[in-house]
């Protein structure tokens, strides 16, 4: 997740205003060495669950506070269709499928998530928020442009800058499944993808033929530096271009894709 700045003094204010248990939150932002589980529960009824220690508020904070993927939100509610197919791809502790969930409600959202630390988080908060298994569903798996099995790096700092190309952290055998097959079990098109796989999102966009993204309608798009470096970020939204795509910045660190 790339960093951004953000104004303290107005954020511990949008903390009491939003948060029930304020002191928990500003604790986590004064306090980062904390090694401990926090539970934040929103003035709204939204909860979640956090790790001190880890950049795990950084999340919160860019998606509830910072208005992160705000573009995609309005335009995933303005959807006249109830009940449109979601995939979060790089799913962390679910802090996009719970904003994408409360957006639309009526959502069915799978998201992708292959580290075992990340999934019992993502786990905690869809109890925590009682989602409905019937319409959330977690998978514990990555995605990227071919199926097979690769070694992910947890980094228990920055839990979801855990990937499969950055060898900092803890080696995990993981699962990975392609796109292009996760779209053709789906046997539907796709109202919207976030994608935030960290690099990984090179060799998906390699390996995923145009006749499987004219089944994605949008997509929510943290872009990261190709590990490989074949490729610029220029480059790579120039081929979302001529997928269809037109491309709008989001407000802090994202794209919006949409056609």
């Amino acid at each position: 997740m790339p960093a951004y700045r953000s104004n303290k003094i107005g954020t511990a204010i949008e903390i009491v205003q939003k948060i029930r248990n304020w002191p928990e939150a500003l604790g986590l932002r004064l306090f980062k060495g904390a090694d401990r589980l926090s539970l934040l529960a929103f003035r709204d009824g939204f909860n979640i669950v956090v790790r001190g220690g880890t950049r795990d508020w950084d999340v919160v904070h860019e998606l509830f506070f910072a208005k992160g993927y705000q573009k995609a939100m309005q335009w995933l509610a303005a959807r006249p269709d109830p009940a449109p197919k979601i995939l979060d791809l790089g799913g962390n502790i679910g802090s996009f499928t719970l904003l994408a969930y409360r957006n639309k409600p009526g959502a069915r959202i799978t998201a992708f998530e292959p580290g075992p630390p990340n999934i019992a988080l993502f786990q905690m908060n869809m109890l925590a928020n009682r989602l409905p298994e019937d319409r959330i569903e977690l998978r514990k798996m990555a995605v990227a442009g071919t199926t097979g099995t690769a070694t992910w790096f947890f980094d228990s700092a920055n839990p979801g800058g855990s990937s499969l190309y950055e060898k900092k952290g803890e080696p995990v055998d993981v699962q990975i499944v392609a796109l292009a097959q996760v779209i053709e079990e789906a046997g539907e098109d796709i109202a919207l993808i976030k994608i935030d796989i960290e690099g990984s999102e090179y060799d998906l966009l390699a390996h995923t033929p145009a006749s499987v993204w004219e089944r994605v309608h949008a997509i929510a798009l943290e872009l990261h530096d190709d590990p490989a470096g074949k490729k610029t970020q220029q480059s790579f939204m120039e081929e979302m271009k001529a997928f269809g795509y037109q491309i709008e910045q989001e407000s802090v660190v994202s794209y919006f894709l949409h056609r």
